[in-house]
């Protein structure tokens, strides 16, 4: 039973991921904004852009409806706060300059990955090679226009900055992938124009399933944030 409507929600196309639909991380962030638990989101179709949707909350479950359509769900889910240690920032940016990105890319006007976009209007994370070859990692620097009031980086960009390295780590095993689900945990606030490194994993694969983990890092605070990912591969 519906026990309460939110509110409208609305994606901006700068936001997007494939130029039709929303970025999933960015997505994923806006809707654990409206929970106070560990948020576990399921995109079950891809969000449309510049489209009204509604944001209901029923007992146990948040949904983004479209008409009768259910975009997205949101549950309670859990998450250990672990990751692989992160290289530092100089390493971080020597490695994102093997981004496989730069030569191939499917979704090239992604708001968190895509080359064809430039900060501050997009994140710009490019995450390569490391001297670890179990991860990636790239540099972020987030833009003051990614701020709350406090002058810390808004949940639904960190969710953001969470989404994509996952989704690049797993290019290497599918050319075509699109985000299922995601569980992110932020222990930390990140502030603005800190020096960050955003790293990805690969986890495991089972059929048309790819599994992944993402962290970001900070200079001074170390671990901040993770999260986990299931990517469908959709070729």
């Amino acid at each position: 039973m519906v026990t309460k409507m939110d509110n409208h929600l609305t994606i901006e196309p700068r936001f997007c991921g494939p130029i039709n639909s929303g970025n999933g991380g960015y997505v994923c962030g806006l809707l654990s904004n409206y929970v106070d638990y560990t948020a576990e989101v399921t995109l079950r179709q891809p969000p449309p852009l510049n489209t009204e949707m509604d944001v209901v909350v029923e007992e146990n479950e948040l949904r983004l409806m479209l008409s009768n359509e259910t975009i997205a769900s949101v549950t309670s889910g859990t998450i250990d706060f672990e990751a692989p240690q992160a290289p530092d920032f100089h390493m971080a940016v020597e490695a994102s300059k093997n981004y496989l990105g730069f030569k191939d890319h499917p979704y090239p006007y992604c708001f968190v990955c895509g080359p064809n976009r430039n900060s501050p209007d997009a994140l710009c994370i490019f995450p390569g090679k490391s001297s670890n070859d179990s991860i990636i990692a790239a540099p972020w620097e987030p833009d003051k226009l990614l701020a709350d009031t406090d002058g810390n980086v808004k949940n639904e960009f960190v969710w953001a900055a969470l989404d994509c390295p996952g989704g690049i780590v797993v290019l290497e095993e599918s050319k075509m992938i699109l985000l299922g689900r995601m569980t992110a945990k932020i222990k930390f606030k990140i502030q603005v124009g800190e020096k960050c490194v955003v790293i990805g994993w690969l986890k495991r694969q089972e059929g048309r399933k790819l599994y992944s983990g993402t962290a970001i890092y900070t200079e001074s605070k170390g671990l901040c944030a993770v999260a986990n990912a299931i990517w469908i591969d959709t070729k």
